[in-house]
């Protein structure tokens, strides 16, 4: 495991050359994991667009190294043992603030294994505690230490294989899936979005009748309180949960859920898109973003307004908990939605911006984990993919391809259980914060000791 290699090297080098370890060794995992980004967006935008890609990796790369170094200063012979949990508190950390980007949290390392349903237990972060102490014991080398890793993994692979099975889907939806070019939508909206999604709805309740229709972030042009769109809702018959825009002090990304011919309730999207939705010091630097937007052919944008607080939407007799797109990435947004009632999480996106890359199946597996955290089933839509229900064991039931317009019938169950990370939240981030205190306060008073042949580096 390269993780082990590095947690051996930076626990045996000063701090100075820790960190220039480690910045080499994120810069290339970073660089490898968003390869996706210059690829996805410069066909769209033009080169320029390109240098967000060094930019965002060296800074992924800065946070990791610091850590590292901080922790090696800091802790000095109890740095190895202490990299595993100051790595669940970087990564907790990383989704914080208006600049919270999730992506390469070491949790997803093990999203494929039966040790992600760990996860109903204390969330992304007891998942990713469990990759760095395999790596630390992997770098410790002794064997009554590999042992106690192993069977901690052991125990963690039982839990995940006896859960019980996914509950029967009892009732049925339709997720639309519209494929509109994302350029032509920030060009100016057109009543031709809207026919498409109206006729692919209806050609898919004809085919099988559904109890809620889904579609995704942005489907509709304008928002369902104007009255030629909500007749045009209301004659499809059928509860609907959509992506539509709200001009209310500012442009909104929202989610309306209408039934019975009106909106029963709005969610505004809460984390932003950092530079795509969101532009720091936009009026203070007017000059220097019109000059961008103008060199990748876009019109002078202003960022979206955030919305305040997320509160789950009744869609006919579902209590539907939004997130949308980017928020998905985040295990907060989902504990939140559930610990105020949801049933039912639901996933609106717009991924087409990702082009044909890697990006988008890597958001979708990020969201994939939320239903395992909360154990709800995810009825997830985007505009050209990925479109798919998962059950609350992670199982994904039905997907549509990507880049092609069409509508996708799922069934699906509420549920109402919590679940203990639900409770409880972040608690392996606060036992780990624990952890390092007390490993910090063993090294002041002399009382850690280590192996010389660990101290003196790898052989």
């Amino acid at each position: 495991m390269p993780l082990a290699w590095l947690f051996r090297a930076a626990s045996t080098r000063p701090p100075g050359q820790a960190f220039t370890l480690t910045f080499a060794f994120a810069a290339g995992f970073f660089g490898a994991l968003l390869l996706w980004l210059p690829g996805s967006l410069t066909p769209l935008f033009g080169p320029g667009v390109g240098a967000l890609y060094p930019a965002l990796v060296g800074g992924l790369a800065l946070l990791w190294a610091g850590t590292v170094a901080l922790t090696r200063q800091v802790l000095g012979p109890a740095t190895l043992w202490a990299l595993p949990f100051a790595w669940v508190l970087l990564d907790t950390a990383r989704g914080l603030g208006p600049f919270g980007f999730t992506w390469g949290s070491l949790g997803y390392a093990f999203a494929s294994t039966p040790l992600v349903q760990l996860a109903d237990l204390g969330g992304l972060s007891l998942v990713g505690l469990l990759v760095t102490l395999t790596a630390a014991a992997l770098a410790d080398r002794r064997p009554r230490v590999l042992l106690g890793v192993a069977a901690l993994l052991l125990l963690g692979a039982l839990y995940g294989l006896t859960r019980p099975p996914d509950a029967p889907g009892t009732q049925w939806a339709l997720l639309v899936q519209g494929n509109v070019d994302p350029r032509a939508k920030v060009q100016g909206r057109t009543a031709d979005e809207l026919g498409r999604y109206l006729d692919l709805t209806r050609a898919g309740l004809a085919a099988d009748p559904a109890q809620l229709v889904v579609w995704p972030e942005t489907a509709a042009p304008a928002a369902p309180t104007s009255p030629e769109l909500a007749r045009a809702l209301t004659a499809l018959n059928v509860p609907l949960l959509l992506g539509a825009p709200t001009e209310q002090g500012g442009y909104r990304n929202s989610v309306y859920a209408f039934a019975g011919g009106e909106v029963r309730g709005r969610q505004d999207k809460v984390r932003l898109v950092p530079f795509g939705e969101y532009f720091p010091g936009r009026s203070q630097l007017d000059g220097a973003y019109r000059t961008v937007f103008r060199a990748l052919g876009l019109p002078a944008l202003t960022g979206t307004v955030p919305g305040r607080r997320l509160s789950p939407l009744p869609v006919g007799n579902v209590l539907v908990g939004a997130l949308i797109c980017y928020e998905s990435t985040f295990p907060a947004f989902a504990r939140a939605q559930v610990r105020r009632g949801a049933r039912v999480l639901a996933v609106v996106s717009n991924d087409a911006w990702f082009g044909p890359s890697v990006g988008a199946e890597q958001h979708f597996q990020m969201g994939r984990v939320r239903a395992i955290e909360t154990r709800r089933w995810v009825l997830r839509a985007g505009n050209d993919g990925v479109t798919a229900a998962v059950a609350p064991s992670g199982r994904v039931t039905a997907r549509l391809p990507r880049a092609v317009a069409g509508a996708l019938p799922v069934s699906f169950a509420q549920a109402g259980a919590i679940t203990p990370y639900v409770r409880w939240g972040e608690w392996v981030t606060a036992l780990s914060a624990l952890v390092l205190l007390g490993l910090w306060l063993s090294v002041r008073e002399g009382c850690f000791q280590v192996s010389k042949t660990r101290e003196q580096g790898p052989g």
